[in-house]
């Protein structure tokens, strides 16, 4: 497709939404419930500030409940996001891979417990806000301001909605993947060297839809090779769509995107170093319960990117 055209996720005909600041972005709630067994009780948190002062000087605490919790079980998270981007700009869009992630990130849930994750290419931050919920710290990258901004926006918005009195979690910087130094930046997101200690301890990474350019293929897979490569094992969680497309030189219906990804993905696998980590992957079966409202379809797939090492 040419650069100019646009493009449009599908995920918003199973999101409510509404256009907001003259139609330039849209804000989506995003229904999702918790396994009855782990949800988190927030039903009689006290806020922590108060909102004035008894007769004898002392605050006064009101009863605060998640900002996030609707009627029986229910949870609606509040996103903002594009309905429609010129391909470079896909990052601004929902997509459906990122709500296969955000379903499994609840369903493993307690693998997350005292974790720090990262998540390469957050786009809206989905996955990073659902990773919040249940990680000790979720460090949320990508690479442009504009994108940036809308993460960190939907983080503030939604990170604690579970829990209104957990203190903040998460940061949000850049990391480009296609630079001579990933973790470079500029402004605001420019990474610090706390979160460079965050990425370089952490163990579990996340993304989601992020592949759909050869290029940024490409660039996705040295980064992971530099953040996974070093001790100790670890592990990243990647969600895909399988899209296909007819082409006059195939003369057929195929998924270019998708194919090359594999490929990327088999020379990685054959990749050495010096300190003998060897990687490995797997596809994970979907079949685990659906938590957000959307069409779990069979060209989403879930891969485990993991290493090992010797004698460990």
């Amino acid at each position: 497709m040419e650069p100019t055209e646009k493009v449009l996720s599908d995920v918003h005909l199973t999101s409510q939404n509404t256009a907001v600041d003259g139609n330039t972005y849209t804000v989506s709630r995003l229904w999702f419930t918790l396994p009855p067994s782990k949800s988190i009780n927030v039903g009689d948190t006290e806020e922590i500030h108060g909102t004035g002062t008894d007769e004898d000087g002392d605050m006064m605490l009101r009863r605060k409940t998640s900002k996030c919790k609707e009627t029986g079980d229910r949870s609606v998270l509040t996103i903002a996001h594009w309905m429609e981007t010129e391909l470079k700009d896909v990052g601004k869009q929902l997509w459906h891979g990122s709500l296969l992630l955000a379903d499994y990130l609840i369903h493993v849930q307690e693998e997350l417990r005292n974790e720090t994750v990262v998540e390469l290419g957050a786009g809206t931050g989905l996955a990073s806000i659902v990773a919040s919920f249940f990680a000790k710290n979720v460090v949320c990258t990508d690479t442009g301001e504009d994108v940036l901004k809308l993460a960190d926006h939907n983080l503030d918005q939604n990170w604690n909605c579970l829990d209104p009195i957990k203190e903040k979690n998460f940061k949000v910087c850049q990391l480009d993947w296609v630079t001579e130094s990933p973790t470079s930046g500029t402004d605001k997101y420019t990474i610090k060297e706390e979160e460079v200690s965050l990425i370089n301890t952490a163990r579990i990474f996340i993304a989601g839809d992020v592949v759909y350019d050869d290029k940024l293929t490409i660039g996705f897979f040295k980064t992971v090779y530099k953040l996974l490569m070093n001790f100790p094992a670890k592990s990243l969680y990647i969600s895909l769509e399988k899209r296909y497309i007819f082409t006059l030189e195939d003369k057929d219906v195929v998924a270019p995107a998708f194919d090359y990804f594999c490929e990327c993905l088999e020379a990685l696998m054959e990749t050495t170093s010096n300190n003998g980590v060897e990687f490995h992957y797997k596809e994970i079966p979907v079949d685990f319960p659906q938590y957000f409202t959307y069409n779990r379809t069979k060209e989403l797939i879930l891969y485990k990117i993991y290493t090992t090492f010797p004698n460990s």
